[in-house]
């Protein structure tokens, strides 16, 4: 993880310095980054909610939201992303299992409708046969579009 910033504007860093008597280098944990922010509650917060489930509208039910509503966590861009936009290439991901941009979506379902024209099969070794054949048969330019 990258330092973060906190609320006074001055550089945190989220690992132990190496001269650290118990844990040099070693990771500071959310509680630790939390009291430093000053925003460490009196009664204590737990770790992560159950299933990362917090309630709707809560922002400090516990550590995990807290940080993650952090100005500077919220503007952090990803590893993939730091690393393709340094190498010079714009990085544009499509929302996830977005069907209609998916191209496994776009193979699977042209071969499923490849299937279903083919018609009805009277055995599972004639089924494996089809769809094989169905799946060989889709084009890639169907795929790419």
């Amino acid at each position: 993880m990258q330092d973060g910033t906190l609320p006074t504007g001055e550089c945190q860093q989220f690992y132990f310095p190496l001269h650290h008597p118990t844990m040099p280098g070693w990771f500071k944990g959310m509680e630790e980054i939390i009291h430093e922010r000053g925003l460490w509650p009196a009664e204590g917060l737990l770790a992560q909610c159950l299933g990362f489930h917090c309630p709707l509208g809560k922002t400090d039910c516990c550590c995990w939201q807290l940080l993650y509503m952090q100005p500077d966590f919220l503007n952090q861009k990803s590893l993939l992303l730091e690393l393709v936009e340094s190498c010079g290439h714009l990085c544009d991901f499509y929302p996830k299992y977005h069907c209609k941009l998916n191209f496994i979506e776009q193979y699977w379902g042209a071969a499923k409708l490849h299937f279903r024209v083919i018609g009805c099969v009277k055995t599972i070794g004639e089924m494996e046969t089809k769809v094989i054949e169905c799946l060989d048969d889709i084009p890639l330019l169907q795929i790419r579009w």
